[in-house]
């Protein structure tokens, strides 16, 4: 991590408003009041994980970020697969009243988003993003480029055994592969990333691993008709750069950046790089929607 780059959002930065879990709403943190900008975190963390998106209300959006059902502020909410985490956030959409949407997910979050698209074609979303994220984990025939280019069923199972059977002291290990190979994260982002993860469901992050390791959103990427855009971390432990190649083919015309320096969570490691990166790549969907 660069020690230009913290994983803190500059003190200007307008803080969030936190919005806690009703009814059929998720729980939620919000800032500015432009366009809106949906940011979906991935497993075992939290929307806080986009702290240093907060400066983004400054270029005109409204930065939201609501908590996944088993995470943060929805730890009591039931939802153990993708496609019930995308019912929340789309219930979060017209809840706020929401046009002209703008959604990018990391990692787990990339596939709830691209479950919207899939799932709720009613929803006025303006371009679907992914942040270093396949679109299937398992590999297979025809695909090489799952989670760590070799990932079936039977390890997704032992995985989520793995979690429920001791989540806090499995948390740390899940927590090392967020960051650039060969890099060590500062002591503030270790401590922000271990609290993230206690404020996680153990059963619920079991489940969702395994409801995560069956998806397959190729088809989905391929029929799209909304602009999409992809972002990958130079340096990520999980996915190769053959993952970003592979993924971008599937819909060619879809925005692509590589962070360079930067791990699976590009977001938190360079935020400023990153930061820039999405407005230029939503730049790009705005000018790909008016052709």
């Amino acid at each position: 991590m660069d020690a230009s780059d913290p994983v803190l959002a500059s003190p200007a930065a307008p803080p969030f408003a936190v919005h806690a879990a009703r009814g059929a709403l998720p729980g939620w943190r919000e800032t500015g009041q432009g366009r809106p900008l949906l940011l979906l975190h991935g497993w075992s963390v939290t929307g806080d994980a986009f702290d240093g998106q907060r400066v983004l209300a400054a270029a005109g959006f409204r930065v939201i970020a609501p908590d996944h059902a088993g995470h943060g502020l929805s730890r009591r909410r039931a939802g153990a697969t993708v496609a019930a985490l995308a019912q929340d956030v789309a219930a979060l959409v017209g809840y706020l009243g929401l046009a002209d949407v703008v959604v990018a997910g990391w990692s787990m979050g990339a596939l709830v988003a691209w479950a919207l698209l899939r799932d709720a074609p009613q929803l006025p979303l303006a371009a679907v993003g992914s942040i270093d994220m396949t679109p299937r984990l398992a590999t297979g025939p025809g695909w090489p480029h799952g989670l760590h280019g070799h990932y079936d069923m039977a390890q997704a199972r032992q995985m989520a055994d793995r979690v429920r059977a001791d989540w806090p002291r499995l948390a740390p290990s899940v927590a090392s592969g967020l960051w650039a190979a060969g890099r060590c994260p500062q002591a503030a982002a270790t401590q922000r990333i271990a609290h993230m993860a206690q404020q996680c469901d153990a059963a619920t992050l079991a489940s969702l691993w395994v409801d995560m390791a069956g998806q397959d959103f190729r088809e989905t990427l391929r029929a799209a008709r909304l602009p999409l855009f992809h972002l990958y971390g130079e340096a990520s432990r999980l996915y190769a750069p053959s993952v970003g190649v592979a993924t971008r083919a599937l819909h060619p015309a879809a925005g692509f950046s590589v962070v360079s320096g930067a791990g699976h969570s590009p977001h938190m490691e360079r935020t400023a790089a990153f930061n820039a990166a999405l407005l230029a790549l939503i730049r790009q969907a705005d000018q790909a929607s008016m052709r």
